[in-house]
């Protein structure tokens, strides 16, 4: 204790007052109760031991994406799932919402509950089913968003989930919707302080606390080549409480071959037999890896059948019909589609399809319309998306000089109307 201080303390209690004085650098880091998962972190997924370790440090649950909007599946889902419960973690999911009025907030409801079943999630064994919305390119209407959002709910109950919550950040929660509208209460919200600090979350709760989401950057120790996390804790019990999935401590799985078990079974152990049956369980662009095969071991030791529905659209690109006569490359539209979300699927722009297709009025298209693609677009549809994370300190310039593009291009490609973005807001990079 240097002299200053000790003048200090005197000083003080002379007053009968005594001030505690902690540094900022000593106070305690929060806790990584849960943390969310996608293909960004691994795009096979990650393996067992990763999710035996991270429990085994005291984290208790995980996140895992599953959909987003009609159209994707995140392909690292299925094995995720799988082997953060046979670590014995608490499993949820979520939903990156893209729905713009109450028939596509049910569409996209009915979207994420048939890939929550083909990806290996049990709505009445596992955790919650959450709503993640944070796109800018969302009703600037914080009534209409907000009812949009409890459509999303309400049908996600209707169908069956037990246990709905919302995801997004601070300031959009409390700017872009309407907290005491929303029929969900004690939210998970996001906030990224420069000094975090346990059990003092600077996210804003205007309806009940839930879940804090304080950093993007957290890592494991011993874990570093895994990268950062989005770490989160959690003060209503939503995502940590003990599911019938989960165990109290880590499972110890036996090691055991996928070819082995299938042989011991009398199943062909063939790689392309092995391609099937991990597509049919969810598990995405099958390539033989480690996380991928403990998945599907585990699926087929645990008896449980294939999910009965359609896996069509799992894999990030966009099917197309070619007319052999013209070699003109064409989209079918379907119930519910949008002109800007073809485009966006597409990676062309509406005043494009409008030009090529001799459309006047963007609002109206019919379904099963088949729609020219700009020649420019046709030869490369199978590329993946491109997705950035935002992260603390990061503006538009910043991602556009790392990218090699434009700001103009990332805020045409996002719908932005301004260059403000936010904390773990996913940008779109072509």
């Amino acid at each position: 204790m240097n002299k200053w201080f000790k003048y200090i303390f005197i000083l003080a209690f002379s007053f009968g007052v005594v001030f505690l004085f902690i540094p900022s650098s000593l106070a305690e880091k929060p806790d990584a109760d849960f943390i969310d998962v996608s293909h960004h972190n691994r795009q096979s997924g990650l393996p067992l031991a990763f999710y035996q370790m991270i429990k085994n440090s005291g984290t208790i649950s995980v996140v895992v994406k599953v959909s987003e909007g009609t159209y994707h599946v995140d392909p690292a889902a299925s094995v995720n799932i799988a082997n953060a419960k046979q670590a014995g973690l608490v499993v949820n999911a979520y939903h990156f919402a893209h729905y713009n009025s109450h028939l596509k907030a049910k569409l996209e409801a009915d979207w994420f509950d048939k890939k929550l079943r083909l990806v290996g999630f049990n709505k009445t064994k596992d955790g919650y089913v959450v709503v993640d919305i944070e796109a800018m390119n969302l009703s600037q209407s914080p009534k209409k968003l907000t009812g949009y959002t409890n459509t999303f709910i309400k049908e996600m109950k209707r169908l069956g989930y037990p246990k709905v919550d919302i995801y997004t950040g601070s300031y959009f929660y409390n700017n872009r919707l309407d907290p005491e509208s929303l029929i969900i209460t004690k939210p998970w919200l996001a906030s990224y302080p420069k000094n975090p600090i346990k059990n003092k979350p600077t996210a804003i709760f205007s309806h009940g606390k839930g879940a804090w989401q304080w950093t993007s950057d957290y890592y494991f120790l011993g874990l570093k080549n895994y990268g950062n996390f989005d770490a989160s804790e959690d003060y209503a019990g939503k995502y940590t409480k003990q599911t019938q999935s989960s165990t109290k401590g880590v499972k110890q799985i036996k090691t055991v071959s996928l070819v082995n078990y299938m042989k011991s079974k009398n199943m062909n152990p063939s790689y392309n037999n092995r391609v099937k049956l991990a597509k049919s369980y969810g598990i995405i662009n099958y390539s033989g890896t480690a996380s991928q095969n403990i998945a599907l071991l585990s699926k087929l030791k645990s008896g449980v059948k294939p999910a009965k529905v359609n896996i069509s659209n799992s894999k990030l690109t966009t099917k197309t019909t070619t007319n052999s006569k013209t070699k003109q490359t064409f989209y079918k539209v379907k119930f519910g589609d949008t002109l800007s979300e073809i485009a966006s699927k597409l990676r062309t722009t509406v005043s494009k399809l409008k030009s090529v297709n001799h459309i006047k009025n963007a609002n109206i298209i019919r379904i099963n319309q088949r729609l020219k693609i700009p020649r420019s677009n046709s030869t490369s549809l199978t590329t993946s998306k491109k997705y950035y994370k935002v992260n603390r300190g990061d503006y538009l310039g910043k991602i556009a000089i790392k990218y090699h593009t434009s700001v103009r291009k990332i805020k045409s490609l996002n719908s932005l109307k301004s260059d403000i973005i936010f904390p773990n807001q996913r940008l779109r990079i072509k």
